[in-house]
């Protein structure tokens, strides 16, 4: 069997159809970009390093408080931006702990974490998971 004919056919039919401006031609379509995220943080959150290079944490700063009452904070704020809780571990002896959390809205996720500094300041840092 000869296939030449049969691949010099389905050559001219895909040409003739680019020619023609045929729509369920192939083309190439260029990938999606994610847009920038923006997470709420709470209002007397203090970022002291923003890095977009998705190799470390994309934010990391301070918040008064302590881990329960900054990881109240960070709810509320995330919450009212449509971010939903999925899970919370939390590290440490309760009087110096530090809290893990994987936050959702729609297909982005972020990992966001807190951990006391030292009496009433906590740090924190988030990234998203790519």
């Amino acid at each position: 069997m000869n296939r030449v004919p049969t691949i010099v056919c389905a050559g001219l039919l895909a040409w003739s159809s680019l020619a023609a401006g045929d729509p369920q031609a192939w083309r190439v379509v260029p990938m999606e970009k994610r847009s920038a995220l923006e997470v709420p943080l709470p209002p007397l959150a203090r970022v002291s390093l923003a890095d977009c290079s998705g190799k470390t944490w994309r934010q990391a700063g301070e918040i008064g408080g302590s881990v329960a009452s900054a990881s109240g904070e960070l709810a509320m704020a995330l919450g009212s931006g449509g971010w939903s809780l999925n899970k919370t571990i939390v590290l440490g002896r309760s009087s110096a702990r530090s809290e893990l959390m994987i936050w959702t809205r729609q297909k982005r996720r972020i990992l966001f974490m807190i951990w006391e500094k030292e009496a009433g300041t906590c740090g924190f840092a988030w990234g998203e998971e790519r």
